[in-house]
Order: C-alpha cells, then structure tokens, then sequence
C-alpha cells in the first residue's frame, strides 16, 4: 500500500502510519505542551491546541502535487486503495499511534495535567497530507468524530465536490476549502494537478460550501511572486465571492519540508506582506479584520453577514 522507500520518509519525519493512515504531533501542540504558547487555531477558534490530534485517512493519497506541500508528495499515490479501513478503526488506531508519539515527550512537560490531558484528544484535524477526501468514508470519518470529540476540523483542496455535497452541519464541525491559485492558468502551475478538470471540480466547490450550512473557512496560501500580485487579487475576490464562507484565512506559504526544495525561503512573504494583502481583500469584499497572529504569519477575516461565533463552545 505505501512504498517502503516512502514509508521511511514518513517515519523520518516523526510520522506514525496505519495502512493508509497517519498520525503526526504538531509543532504547536508540543509548544502548548511546553507553555511555549498556542497555535492560531486555539487564539482564533478556542480548539484545545494541546489535545489537538492531526491526522490522515490518505497520507500519502492526492490528486494535486502542490509546490507549497511540506510532504515527500513526489512520492504521493494518485489512485486509492480498494480495500479500506473503517473510520473507528483509523481513529481508535491512531489514537494509540499518537500516545507513542507523545510518550517520550512527559519529561519536558511543565505542567503534568495538561499531559495527561492530551493522551484523549478532542479536537481532530483531518489534515495533515494527503488528501481527505479520496477516502471513500470521509463522510462516515465526520460522523464518528463529532460524536466523540469536542471540535472537529475538515480541511480539503476541494476536488471533490460531490462528497463535499453529503456532509452534514455539525455544531462542533469546521469545513476547510484550500486556495492558493486565483485563476486556471496559476492553478496549474501552483497545485499542479494530476487529472484533468481540477480547476473546474474546485469552483464547484466553491459553490458547494457557499450552500453549506455549517462553517466554513477558505484558506489562502499567499507566496511570494507567484499569486500575490493585484492582478492575483482580483482573482482571489472573485473566487472568495463565490464561495461565501464565514472566515478566510489569508497564511503564508512556510518554507518547511520538502517544500523548501521547490520553493524555498525566498518566496515566504513575511507577517506584514500577508497583513497588507489580507487588508486589500477586505477593503474591496464583505470581510472585516478579525484577529491575526505573527508567529503563524497569518490574518483573520470574518464575513460581515456571518452569525456564526469566532470560538467554540
């Protein structure tokens, strides 16, 4: 199922993998862990940081091969397994993958409650790599984990839209639609996709989830001299417009991983550049500034018609 010579790339990066799902430990929640400070998620959202669990039902399954990917996705599969793990058996084998990860981790822990804590997770991000989505049971992965957990958080690249059709609002649930190319053209050389029609697929989407009657969050991945232009920002609005979600989140592409090999430093923008970009989609769409946070080089906008509330219960 997963290559050996893959499989060790994983696992080099502090991955724990089963069949066709991995787990891995945030920087920040070992931060949190440390009293070293939350990640965005909790300042913006209220999640627990600390007993975040980042996951994936297809860690090394995708349809794009995006410059900005932190992963080995060179390495990536396009076509998923027929055999399949069910959703409590990904989950509850994960968990324990994931206590491993963490078991090491006690003896530089300030405070031993928060520890103890975050063995049980209850937030999920399904995220991590790969994408979700080409897991035929997604829907079914949602269901049992808003049942279990506190929050729960779905981030996709949105070339799935029929499956993003079945979801259902959950009052703990966040649905993720990634954006990082304003028009066809960018969105070929940007995500570089593995099939055709994935430009289209991805509009589709964003029709989807302006429907949608949970939340919703569009995500945008902001590089240096690739999709920061005015010209990219017009593109940007329109697509933003189409989907309607609640928040966008305009990040900075990081210089992390394998990225680094594709991208590098150079097309980071710093904190101010994604500010002032973030601050220019405002000025010209229904979204207000709503909060940010440096370290994550990273801008808040909240849809002004939006009743949904910032942080979770």
């Amino acid at each position: 199922m997963i290559s050996e010579n893959l499989r060790r790339e994983l696992e080099k990066k502090h991955y724990k993998l089963f069949n066709h799902s991995g787990v891995q430990i945030c920087e920040w929640t070992k931060k949190s862990l440390r009293g070293e400070g939350v990640c965005y998620k909790e300042k913006f959202y209220g999640i627990d940081c600390h007993r975040c669990m980042q996951f994936s039902p297809s860690v090394v399954f995708c349809n794009l091969r995006c410059l900005f990917c932190w992963c080995p996705n060179e390495l990536f599969i396009n076509k998923f397994p027929e055999e399949i793990d069910e959703p409590e058996e990904i989950v509850e084998n994960l968990i324990e993958q994931r206590k491993k990860l963490l078991s090491g981790f006690g003896g530089s822990v300030k405070n031993k409650k928060k520890f103890e804590e975050s063995l049980e997770p209850n937030h999920f991000a399904i995220s991590l790599s790969g994408e979700p989505t080409l897991y035929k049971k997604i829907v079914e992965l949602v269901d049992y984990l808003t049942e279990r957990a506190r929050t729960v958080f779905l981030v996709t690249n949105g070339t799935n839209p029929d499956i993003l059709q079945k979801l259902k609002k959950k009052k703990n649930f966040q649905l993720y639609l990634s954006l990082s190319a304003p028009e066809k053209e960018k969105f070929e050389k940007i995500c570089r996709p593995t099939e055709k029609n994935l430009w289209d697929k991805f509009n589709k989407s964003l029709e989807i989830i302006n429907k949608f009657k949970g939340r919703r969050v569009v995500r945008l991945t902001l590089i240096k001299g690739l999709n920061d232009s005015d010209e990219d920002l017009k593109g940007f609005l329109k697509l933003i417009e189409k989907g309607n979600p609640d928040f966008v989140e305009v990040k900075s592409y990081m210089s992390l991983g394998y990225s680094k090999k594709r991208l590098g430093d150079e097309k980071m923008p710093d904190f101010e550049e994604v500010k002032k970009f973030a601050l220019k989609i405002s000025k010209k769409s229904n979204y207000k500034y709503e909060d940010e946070s440096k370290d994550s080089r990273i801008v808040l906008l909240k849809n002004k018609d939006s009743k949904v509330v910032n942080k979770f219960n």
